[in-house]
């Protein structure tokens, strides 16, 4: 059982923080996800639910892989944060109101030339996701913390532009969670251990 510690937001980056410079120079394009928490055995700290969606094979980028909800931002998005609560309204029915936003973790560039940058948020009590866009979601899972750390793998290491990395893939569904979905869960689970 994963359980998540007193004080959980201060392990977490703050949704305000400075921007950290990125070690490379090539431009990328900045796009936000969403961990969303959903509370497991009625207290918020067990081993609760993420979010995860499969990704529509029709999509132009990152098609048929498992990811957090999110995307890239709209003109009338009021920043990264509401980038990624409107997407996973779209995406998987979270309310407007009522995701309690706690921090963000460690930005991901990707080889793809994204930026992602992950917010972390606990969903309003008694929410459950659904498909709400079948153009772009072809499955939505909530797997439990501890099964995604059971099913938690490295395959090798990485390194794009210089930026070194591991190359985490969690077993939770076919296909697995890999790439930069896995590498922003290996952070939050890493967080909530410390």
């Amino acid at each position: 059982m994963v359980l998540i510690p007193e004080r959980f937001a201060d392990r977490l980056d703050a949704v305000g923080s400075p921007r950290p410079s990125l070690s490379f120079a090539d431009p990328v394009v900045d796009a936000a996800v969403v961990a969303l928490l959903m509370p497991g055995d009625r207290v918020r700290e067990r081993d609760p639910q993420v979010v995860l969606i499969e990704r529509a094979g029709s999509m132009r980028n990152h098609a048929g892989q498992v990811a957090f909800p999110g995307g890239k931002p709209d003109e009338d998005d009021g920043g990264l944060i509401h980038t990624a609560l409107r997407e996973a309204s779209e995406e998987v029915g979270l309310p407007e109101i009522g995701a309690d936003v706690v921090g963000r973790l460690a930005p991901v560039p990707t080889p793809s030339g994204f930026c992602i940058w992950p917010y972390v948020a606990w969903a309003p009590e008694g929410w459950q996701p659904r498909n709400t866009s079948e153009n772009e979601v072809a499955a939505v899972m909530t797997p439990r913390l501890s099964v995604l750390a059971d099913a938690h793998s490295v395959a090798g290491k990485g390194v794009w532009k210089g930026f070194a990395y591991e190359m985490h893939s969690f077993a939770v569904h076919d296909p697995p969670a890999w790439g930069a979905t896995a590498r922003i869960m290996w952070d939050l689970l890493e967080r909530i251990r410390r």
